[in-house]
């Protein structure tokens, strides 16, 4: 639903501006029974604005698509937000001629439609969600659906592919889909996996410059990482680490005028702070230290999710304090420190409780 915001609207000020973002004018995301326009959630909004509902891969009339984001700068402009994108950080004002380049094309697609996975982590939603994720549906093809998107210039580079989902592993056509990408020169993909299984065609991708892996460990041991995965699978993981890091390349590679992916950073291991179960410093620092050793240069956080709404209100300094002493040890050991959109939006929004934090430029 689109509703009036005194926060965006910027009518009065005779600019010819007005609030949107890349994901609404230029996004597309496939979930399991949905598309929708972004994949962002850490927001009061909540994102996963939606595009087309009851969707299991038929397929897609681009122009009513792009008729829809049409419809969104045209009533963004007096200021009528709709309720998933309210408080997003990515809303961003600029003017009429930055947004609205007269060319309908998506650069920003994150795939996202299948829950398989080769770990259980206590934090995933398929694991606090059983009942919801019993009865497993074979997930749509959207190989298809890229290729069309590529013979008609629809899909082009400039903006980021992401995975999420569940395992990309365990997707049929998962392989098929990055050497296509990378087959087409496209920069800026970004693969989230839980490192169980190793896949050469991400290491093609890391030495190419082109793309990212986060490898989801969130432990500095063997004990915590099988606690949160319940798996025992930390050496493994640790070793695939250190493949995709080897294949890492000294050079940077701009994307556009102002973006650019640098070599060294595009093997990562991410750290989800879990309070209670993972929120140790030393659990912390022996993570980043196997990262280093690895040749890992990126330190990648972020919060809980089902613990951060429940706090989201009522938040304890001590969370503000414990990420600090992170960002201590990722200047201690020299890695560039990377939050995620929960994380990072807290910070913003409490300045006052984390004066060290500089957001960066969206």
């Amino acid at each position: 639903m689109f509703r009036y915001n005194k926060k965006y609207d910027c009518q009065n000020e005779n600019s010819g501006n007005f609030y949107s973002c890349q994901w609404i004018q230029h996004g597309l995301v496939f979930f399991r029974y949905k598309i929708a326009t972004c994949c962002y959630c850490g927001h009061s909004g909540g994102g996963h604005t939606l595009v087309k509902d009851d969707y299991s891969g038929q397929p897609i009339n681009w122009e009513h698509i792009f008729k829809q984001k049409k419809t969104f700068n045209r009533l963004y402009k007096k200021g009528l937000i709709n309720d998933n994108c309210v408080d997003c950080p990515f809303l961003t004002q600029k003017s009429n001629e930055e947004w609205e380049s007269g060319e309908d094309y998506i650069s920003n697609l994150y795939i996202s439609h299948w829950v398989d996975c080769n770990s259980k982590c206590t934090y995933c939603f398929a694991t606090q969600h059983p009942e919801e994720f019993q009865f497993k549906t074979k997930p749509y093809s959207v190989l298809p659906i890229i290729k069309e998107m590529l013979q008609k210039n629809i899909l082009r580079r400039g903006g980021s592919i992401h995975f999420g989902g569940g395992e990309p592993a365990l997707l049929p056509e998962f392989e098929d889909i990055i050497r296509l990408l990378l087959d087409y020169k496209f920069y800026d993909l970004r693969v989230h996996t839980s490192g169980i299984k190793y896949m050469p065609i991400l290491e093609r991708g890391i030495r190419e410059g082109r793309l990212k892996v986060v490898v989801s460990v969130d432990a500095g041991s063997r004990e915590t990482f099988k606690k949160i995965k319940q798996v025992d699978a930390y050496d493994i993981v640790r070793e695939n680490i250190r493949k995709y890091a080897a294949a890492q390349v000294d050079r940077t590679h701009a994307i556009t005028p102002k973006l650019y992916i640098i070599g060294t950073y595009c093997a990562s291991s991410k750290y989800i702070v879990i309070p209670d179960v993972n929120d140790n410093l030393e659990e912390v620092e022996n993570w980043i230290k196997a990262d280093v050793e690895a040749g890992v240069h990126t330190t990648v956080i972020d919060l809980e999710e089902n613990w951060f709404k429940a706090h989201e209100h009522d938040l304890p300094q001590s969370i503000f304090d414990f990420i600090y002493e992170i960002k201590k040890l990722s200047d201690k050991y020299g890695t560039y420190l990377e939050m995620y959109e929960r994380l990072a939006n807290m910070l913003k929004d409490n300045p006052e409780r984390a004066p060290w934090y500089v957001p960066e430029k969206v």
